[in-house]
């Protein structure tokens, strides 16, 4: 099946879209040919010629050539950062846009180009109305899936990987761990595992293997990698090492949730929020 001549995918869910780029990838065929028809590229220092230069280069050995750009186009729809010395400014940013629509029609038909954002983007910009306009793109908002809908993600997710979890079970296992796709994936491999994919994961299994325990270890793990203390963080990664069900694919998974839950309470206070909105934002219930 050929690749779309153009995709864009955008969102705060990069764990989904990472496996989407793999499965593009993976359609090229034979990884050891494929790979020299992949070009990724970071958008923000491109230039309009030098993405042009990579698209109309023809593949080699292989039908398509897949162009994976990332951040070009946060960069030019989003406002210059003043801070940032090496932004482009304005007016080349909207050259380069300008170009870039009239580029969607002419992609070569050898070439997927796909764009990528790790934040959702203004779906009513001009940018991305243009893109959806192209012949047979692909316009992908990723959203990291919350509430109701991440039960039903961890079921669907399951089922998928040939097991079952049962209502409770998926209930259980999204209020152990949160709306982090990648970890979740990885208790969710494991937890298929441990029932051997014969029965259904229940609230038992997750409580079992996905200790709520880890939380607190957790934020001290963090504490000392935001103060600098290495001799600290390694006794709280070891601790957690040992704890049932952990190990160092869901340690980072953890390390990289609470992070971002720090950015956001950050941003909300920034904004004027109180605890109220904090915790409401982060799906945290009061003591």
């Amino acid at each position: 099946m050929p690749l779309p001549p153009l995709a864009i995918f955008h969102g705060d869910d990069d764990f989904t879209i990472a496996e989407r780029l793999a499965e593009l990838k993976a359609a090229l065929g034979d990884p050891s040919l494929a790979s020299l028809s992949i070009a990724e590229l970071d958008g923000r220092p491109l230039t309009f010629a030098d993405l042009r230069g990579v698209c109309d280069t023809l593949p080699f050995l292989t039908a398509q050539r897949l162009v994976i750009v990332r951040g070009l186009l946060a960069r030019l729809i989003g406002k210059p950062s003043e801070e940032e010395g090496d932004e482009p400014p304005a007016q080349a940013n909207a050259d380069f846009a300008e170009k870039l629509i009239e580029y969607f029609g002419d992609l070569p038909p050898t070439t997927a180009l796909v764009l990528v954002e790790s934040k959702p983007l203004n779906e009513r910009s001009r940018l991305l109305k243009a893109a959806a306009g192209a012949p047979n793109a692909q316009i992908k908002k990723f959203d990291v899936p919350q509430g109701p809908e991440l039960v039903r993600w961890i079921i669907r997710r399951a089922k998928a990987s040939g097991g079952e979890f049962s209502p409770a079970g998926a209930e259980a296992l999204a209020a152990a761990v949160g709306d982090e796709p990648r970890l979740l994936s990885h208790e969710i491999d494991k937890l298929l595992a441990y029932a051997n994919w014969e029965r259904p994961v229940g609230r038992a299994d997750v409580e079992r293997l996905t200790p709520a325990s880890g939380e607190a270890v957790i934020w001290d793990l963090v504490d000392a990698l935001g103060g600098r203390n290495g001799r600290v963080a390694l006794e709280k990664f070891h601790a957690l090492l040992a704890m049932p069900g952990q190990d160092q694919f869901a340690i980072f998974g953890m390390i990289v949730r609470q992070f971002r839950h720090i950015l956001q309470a950050k941003e909300i206070t920034q904004q004027g929020g109180g605890p109220a909105e904090v915790m409401q934002a982060l799906g945290l219930k009061s003591a």
